[in-house]
């Protein structure tokens, strides 16, 4: 298997487990502060387990190295955990994932402003197909947006963003600590503000599960952007879109419309033929 398969699959398993995100934001019935809370907890004790379990005695010399880019990192995806949460709480999940579907525009954007890192024709062209199908996915969907619930989706996009091109910069280092730096960086955040710690068992259950789910989700994608550009990490967000309405119907039986299913085989489709170029360049 090539390295850059290999980052492409670690991108595409990071945003399946990741789907479901949303939906657990919903059910958790908490409070946003008293969610990131806990979930950054649960989160920083997912990457911890990781790190022991894939370095075992050598996880805090994983930790050293880092450096400022890595904790700079962290605290970029932390900001945009915090900031997706609030816009899942502030308006619907369908507005939130089409704003977090850019994904691949802001990061080629701010690839090239920081890395110079230029995304060919193809990806630009496929990027296009990706939003036309997003905006399918959406369109039926309920309205019901809020202004501010809509700005902290942009925020959060640009936080990911912003801090998936630096792991593109620092390929050659192992970033997967910076996402505990992510986790502590949003409970701190929380702690300063929440008023409510004990939550019901059931809310518990539900945020125990994402903060879990997070961390092996973020480790996986922050992985990926050691062997694949950060463009193409970013191309993989829209799926999220899409595994997203999914999980909404199978979790808590919001039936997809039919532009959600012609949207979600649009981008399934370009996904898999980008997926198969850009595997094809990269081996000649």
């Amino acid at each position: 298997m090539s390295n850059h398969l290999k980052g492409m699959l670690m991108a595409f398993f990071g945003v399946f487990i990741l789907s479901p995100d949303a939906v657990l934001i919903r059910l958790a019935d908490a409070d946003s502060w008293s969610i990131l809370l806990w979930r950054g907890i649960f989160y920083a004790l997912g990457i911890l387990i990781i790190l022991l379990i894939t370095h075992r005695s050598k996880a805090l010399n994983e930790v050293k190295k880092i450096g400022k880019d890595g904790v700079l990192i962290g605290i970029l995806t932390g900001l945009g955990s915090v900031t997706f949460v609030f816009a899942v709480q502030l308006t619907s999940i369908a507005s939130a994932l089409v704003i977090i579907s850019i994904m691949p525009m802001m990061t080629a954007i701010i690839s090239w402003l920081i890395l110079k890192e230029k995304s060919g024709i193809f990806t630009w062209f496929s990027m296009v197909l990706v939003f036309i199908g997003i905006y399918i996915v959406m369109d039926g969907e309920p309205k019901g947006s809020s202004l501010i619930g809509n700005l902290f989706a942009l925020a959060s996009v640009t936080f990911g963003a912003t801090g998936f091109t630096l792991i593109r910069k620092n390929k050659s280092i192992n970033m997967i600590p910076a996402m505990g730096v992510n986790a502590i960086v949003s409970a701190l955040i929380a702690a300063i503000f929440v008023e409510t710690v004990i939550l019901p068992l059931d809310s518990m259950l539900y945020i125990f599960a994402m903060g879990l789910m997070v961390s092996l989700s973020f480790s996986l994608l922050t992985s990926s952007g050691r062997y694949i550009p950060a463009t193409e990490v970013g191309m993989f967000m829209p799926l999220g879109a899409v595994f997203g309405t999914l999980a909404g119907w199978l979790i808590i039986n919001e039936q997809p419309s039919s532009g959600a299913l012609i949207g979600g085989f649009i981008v399934l489709l370009t996904m898999f033929v980008h997926s198969w170029h850009s595997n094809k360049i990269a081996k000649e």
